[in-house]
């Protein structure tokens, strides 16, 4: 297994707006290129999101964890996703906005989850929109191109997993797979466990308490022609201790197509190196893979 860490990037630069900053933006930008193209994986430090509410928003899904079941299943269904134990090894907890970083239906044990919940993911947001812009830059697009596949915000989630102790014999977790949306946002705690797949090897991403892990999805890696890295990751967990974190889903609008950029195949002579489809499309034949897996692993949608 490779012994080193993903890229470590300094964001500030992006939340000041002095004109001596161009050169920070400018050095962060180029570092952000480059672990887009490597590893499609990076922490980033200094991200403007206060560590006290990470620290308190981690806390709050400890304690919902360990509450009963009875309490966990007692939430509708038809708003999100309550836990689901999945053959002993995790449970998540699964929020779509339902505007404007609000929830429409949200657990009431912890006392002030639904607060706390709000108020990361209107960080979260914040902070996507300030990625997005940094991406379409590391890409050579308009700022805003990107923003014309995920204006609407009602389509993002937030997520908190709780993975069991691994017994002697099963060290897994979450199987190794990619993200389908635009990117990923993760808050890991102290245990980690999460890697990161890159030249055959698996790379372990260092838990940190100040520093938030992003990944690129397969809606970047398509848009880029593949120049971006959507990039297979899993989570090992560990054999005495639970495992929790929580992940911001950057999404986008279900009926927009999806292909390779022009500025990526014909301007520059290069043929596209996979098909163009319709996003909701793409999302019901991944699950569908889940549930019923092909003979040929080279079907799996899961790598486009």
């Amino acid at each position: 297994m490779a012994s080193s860490d993903i890229p470590t990037i300094d964001v500030s630069p992006y939340f000041k707006s002095d004109q001596e900053n161009e050169e920070g933006k400018k050095k962060a930008t180029e570092k952000i290129r480059e672990a887009c193209v490597t590893y499609g994986f990076f922490h980033i430090a200094n991200h403007g999101i206060p560590l006290e509410l990470l620290s308190r928003t981690m806390d709050m899904y400890k304690t919902f964890f360990a509450s009963s079941d009875e309490e966990k299943l007692a939430i509708p269904h038809n708003y999100l996703k309550s836990t689901q134990k999945s053959a002993g090894t995790f449970e998540h907890l699964w929020v779509r906005l339902s505007s404007s970083s609000a929830f429409d239906v949200c657990p009431n044990n912890p006392p002030q989850f639904r607060q706390v919940l709000e108020e990361m993911a209107s960080h979260f947001t914040k902070l996507g929109v300030v990625l997005e812009r940094i991406i379409s830059e590391c890409l050579g697009l308009p700022p805003d191109l990107l923003a014309n596949y995920t204006n609407d915000r009602s389509r993002d989630a937030l997520m908190g997993l709780n993975y069991f102790p691994a017994k002697e014999d099963d060290n897994t977790g979450k199987p190794a797979h990619e993200d389908p949306g635009c990117f990923t946002i993760v808050y890991q705690d102290e245990v980690g466990g999460l890697q990161v797949q890159k030249d055959g090897q698996w790379i372990p991403i260092a838990p940190s308490k100040d520093k938030l892990v992003v990944n690129i999805g397969d809606v970047i890696q398509v848009l880029s022609n593949y120049k971006f890295k959507s990039a297979t990751h899993k989570l090992v967990r560990a054999r005495e201790t639970n495992h929790c974190s929580y992940a911001f889903f950057y999404d986008m609008q279900r009926d927009k197509w999806i292909d390779p950029l022009p500025q990526f195949t014909k301007e520059i002579g290069e043929s596209p190196k996979c098909r163009g489809f319709l996003f909701e499309e793409y999302l019901q034949l991944r699950l569908r893979n889940v549930t019923h897996p092909p003979a040929r692993p080279e079907d799996l949608s899961s790598s486009i």
